[in-house]
């Protein structure tokens, strides 16, 4: 039997779990290499959709899965803007590696694979299902990242360039091997 066609979703994990197992991480350390893999995918989901879904079917439960990442977030930025002092901002990426790293744990299915695959294809599904929201999103990111960046005088970071240029060495490293 030939090995598996690689995944975009777990590919950007291991790049982001440098090269710790993700089945040894405690939950803090999963959830927050999830949440940068998932700032990641959807970056790359957002800015070339079709690559990173391929032959993705949205069926009704991945499409929940993506409206309930939407949901949380328009709770948070909501709740945000009721309360600016005492209200944290979350980003849609910190919902989706939360619940997908919870699932990982207490289902002991937290494997590269299987955790990537799933922060991969709701990514995706968030992108394609609620691009208005992200597009909002990123825009404000992006507003943050900058603010951050002048004020430590570096290059402001940008989720969908770095979705891109992930998406891109993962392609170059399929086309090598």
């Amino acid at each position: 039997m030939p090995a598996p066609v690689p995944s975009f979703g777990p590919w950007v994990l291991r790049q982001f779990a440098l090269g710790e197992p993700i089945a040894a991480m405690p939950f803090a350390r999963l959830e927050q290499v999830c949440s940068n893999a998932a700032s990641a995918l959807c970056g790359a989901a957002f800015a070339e959709p079709g690559a990173v879904s391929g032959t993705l079917v949205i069926g009704p439960e991945l499409a929940g899965e993506a409206a309930l990442v939407a949901k949380r977030t328009g709770d948070g930025f909501k709740a945000c803007l009721e309360d600016r002092q005492h209200t944290v901002l979350t980003w849609p990426w910190d919902h989706l590696a939360t619940r997908i790293a919870w699932e990982a744990s207490k289902t002991g299915s937290a494997s590269d694979e299987n955790v990537g695959l799933r922060l991969g294809d709701i990514a995706a599904a968030y992108a394609t299902r609620h691009r208005e929201q992200l597009a909002v999103v990123l825009d404000l990111w992006q507003q943050v990242a900058t603010g951050v960046a002048e004020s430590a005088q570096a290059e402001p970071p940008n989720l969908v360039r770095m979705g891109r240029q992930l998406l891109a060495a993962f392609e170059l490293e399929q086309t090598a091997s």
